[in-house]
């Protein structure tokens, strides 16, 4: 971590990547920023959830980094989480977890690839889709959490998730989730967020 530099670390979600994120890189010039590539050196076909944790937690470093994910990549942060060691965590429509009834216990995680449409998405592991099919089970975390919901699961990735992990809740119903990530309001407000959560930190 960048010495007085507080780190954030921006989590893409499935059949996304990095690029998900380039309109918050100008927002963001006051801190160590980490937008890792969850598939990076990874066979995508059997790429798994503890594969995508590891990029993230490699990315956070030893502790105090503030960790916003999107969609799929919000469970992966939430994962991340469970290491207790970080300043603040942003959901963006996360993929739930399986307290709130994200399970299939009949699910089999097999080989295989799902996504990858010309010029909108890469494919993607449906091994890890099939873990997070079957649950994850995340059933705290240890730091401040920002949920932020749009139009298109504004119950169990919105309301439902910031009642599980006590955490504050935007709802933002205009916005489809395929561009919750990008729109600039989410972007400012979660922004805000930060700044509130790493001045609290530095003070304590």
């Amino acid at each position: 971590m960048d010495a007085g530099r507080p780190r954030v670390v921006l989590v893409h979600g499935a059949t996304g990547g990095p690029w998900t994120f380039d309109p918050w890189l100008p927002h963001l010039a006051p801190y160590d920023v980490r937008v890792p590539d969850l598939q990076e050196g990874l066979d995508v076909a059997r790429a798994s959830m503890a594969d995508y944790e590891a990029a993230v937690t490699a990315a956070t470093g030893e502790a105090g980094a503030v960790v916003v994910g999107y969609s799929m990549g919000g469970l992966v942060a939430l994962v991340a989480a469970r290491r207790g060691s970080l300043a603040g965590l942003v959901l963006l429509e996360a993929s739930p977890p399986f307290e709130l009834g994200a399970r299939d216990p009949d699910v089999v995680p097999r080989p295989g690839t799902y996504g990858g449409e010309p010029g909108r998405s890469r494919p993607e592991s449906a091994w890890a889709q099939a873990e997070r099919h079957r649950g994850i089970s995340v059933p705290a975390v240890d730091c401040p959490v920002l949920v932020v919901a749009g139009r298109d699961f504004a119950d169990e990735r919105g309301r439902r998730l910031a009642e599980l992990y006590d955490g504050e809740l935007l709802e933002l119903p205009d916005i489809p989730h395929d561009r919750l990530a990008t729109d600039r309001r989410v972007v400012e407000h979660v922004v805000g967020w930060i700044h509130g959560v790493t001045d609290r930190t530095a003070r304590s």
